[in-house]
């Protein structure tokens, strides 16, 4: 019944616009770290651009996350088009599990994209500017692309928070708002998390962001029932 729900959700949004927007956007974070942020801010280590990369493809794809969370269930409420759905004979909460599996799956995918399109995009500008002259081991980027796993996994958690925000006044500026305060507040979190501290905090960070998640986004359908 889950994956019936999910296949139907996936046939009445309309992919093409988010996928080009997302492209677009993969374009806009790399060109931004590679024009702007590695060569006037002095990042001489990779540390320091990973971080980068980490802090402006979180916010940018939580955010991101929020208007397609806006169009699958604000904009129903808002059209009315959410009470065809309750018609059915299946839960509710089912319906929204449906839902936020495909934007946690959506977020999940899209950050780990882009994290990937912009290291390699800085790697290709590096080898002909040399911002950073420091050597990139291959077990240096092992560590990076687990780290980009966990964090995506984060990502995805987060994006979640907003539905119990966005229920209250079922507007999409509501989500926008909040996705962006929620996605600067775990940048900062990320920022106080280096590599030389090992996976332990980073997974223990991405726990709780997954808690928090499912927390409020249960919160969130249980207030679409009031």
């Amino acid at each position: 019944m889950l994956w019936k729900l999910i296949k139907l959700e996936l046939k009445k949004t309309k992919w093409r616009g988010l996928l080009l927007s997302a492209v677009i956007t993969n374009l806009m974070v790399a060109l931004w770290v590679v024009s702007s942020d590695v060569p006037n801010n002095g990042v001489r280590s990779y540390d320091r651009v990973f971080q980068s990369i980490m802090n402006y493809s979180g916010v940018t794809f939580i955010i991101f996350a929020s208007v397609l969370m806006s169009r699958m269930i604000i904009d129903e409420y808002r059209n009315k088009t959410i009470t065809l759905l309750f018609a059915y004979p299946v839960p509710r909460k089912m319906i929204f599990l449906a839902k936020l599996i495909i934007i946690g799956t959506w977020t999940f995918v899209t950050e780990l994209l882009n994290n990937i399109f912009v290291v390699i995009s800085l790697l290709i500008a590096n080898s002909h500017y040399h911002y950073i002259t420091e050597p990139l081991t291959t077990e240096r980027l092992q560590q990076e692309a687990i780290r980009m796993l966990i964090f995506a996994f984060a990502c995805a958690s987060v994006a979640l928070i907003p539905l119990y925000l966005g229920m209250i006044r079922k507007t999409m500026p509501a989500l926008i708002i909040s996705s962006f305060l929620l996605s600067n507040a775990a940048m900062v979190i990320v920022n106080n998390l280096s590599v030389e501290d090992g996976y332990g905090n980073f997974v223990m960070a991405a726990l709780l962001c997954f808690a928090l998640g499912v927390l409020m986004a249960y919160a969130g359908v249980r207030r679409s029932q009031l």
